[in-house]
């Protein structure tokens, strides 16, 4: 796929994410008219999105034709030097690092370079940034530094060895009791959150890691929202748009799913989906 192809596809999929899901068929009729060919690729991104895919590499055949930048190993950014890609997603990349100056493990969250829309990108990365810096606790996994390198903001977080309750769940049946556990350490965390005003909003399995030690911990503020929001916050008031859709889909609540104003009541019911599916490896609704 040519870059300009690429950009247009990526253009449009960013904005059909701000329309109601009821409202999508008619708005790619019209922004991909006369465009077969790119209106395919947005839907199947879509598709992509709707199951899930920013916690894995985009598959199927848009992956074949999109080329992602990476950072080999050894390479310098700053004080942090590159030991491996650990992740990717649709908005950017997750790199294993060592921070050279205190001699420790970090991973890096980089946004795509060519990411449209890069001002949008920034402030969902500056906001994931704030609303954990506003928090401190042992089950929230720590960010440590944002900064710019290369044409590419990042944010530099605790960096937590281990495997996703995602991962976890798929490789044997949980006994209640470590799920309890698990769901305990979760409820800690959002308690946490919640007395700072802040709302995860994307509360699910592979959000959750659980380290060698057996520490929970919880990941990815990125959708994270304010619930009191302050007048002239631009970043703030673009989240609150009535219709717009952030999460995933089999954890959200009935208002978050309608594009409805949300609480921390959403947070406990996406808990509720996650600790069912620890104890039953299925999720509730179908």
């Amino acid at each position: 796929m040519k870059p300009e192809r690429w950009l247009q596809v990526k253009e449009i999929f960013n904005a059909a994410l701000e329309v109601a899901p009821d409202r999508r068929a008619a708005f790619l009729s019209e922004a991909g008219a006369g465009n077969d060919d790119v209106r395919r690729d947005v839907e199947i991104l879509l598709h992509s999105f709707e199951s899930g895919f920013l916690e894995e590499p985009i598959v199927g055949k848009i992956a074949e034709r999109i080329a992602v930048d990476q950072f080999a190993a050894g390479h310098r950014l700053g004080h942090y030097e590159i030991r491996e890609k650990i992740g990717a997603g649709g908005m950017g990349e997750v790199y294993l690092a060592e921070d050279t100056r205190l001699h420790r493990p970090v991973a890096i969250k980089f946004l795509l370079s060519d990411s449209t829309l890069n001002t949008k990108a920034e402030k969902r990365l500056l906001r994931e940034a704030q609303a954990v810096a506003a928090l401190d606790h042992p089950n929230i996994c720590a960010v440590h530094e944002v900064g710019e390198s290369e044409g590419r903001s990042f944010i530099v977080m605790q960096y937590v060895e281990g495997e996703t309750l995602e991962a976890r769940i798929k490789r044997e049946p949980l006994p209640i009791g470590e799920s309890l556990a698990i769901a305990v350490h979760i409820a800690a965390a959002l308690t946490e959150a919640h007395s700072r005003g802040i709302v995860h909003r994307d509360i699910k399995p592979s959000n959750i890691i659980i380290s060698s030690r057996g520490q929970v911990k919880v990941l990815d503020f990125s959708l994270a929202k304010k619930v009191f929001v302050e007048d002239g916050d631009a970043t703030q008031s673009l989240l609150s748009q009535a219709g717009v859709i952030a999460g995933t889909i089999p954890y959200m609540s009935p208002e978050q799913a309608r594009g409805k104003e949300i609480d921390a009541r959403s947070d406990i019911w996406s808990l509720g989906v996650v600790l069912y599916e620890m104890l039953t490896r299925r999720l509730p609704f179908a």
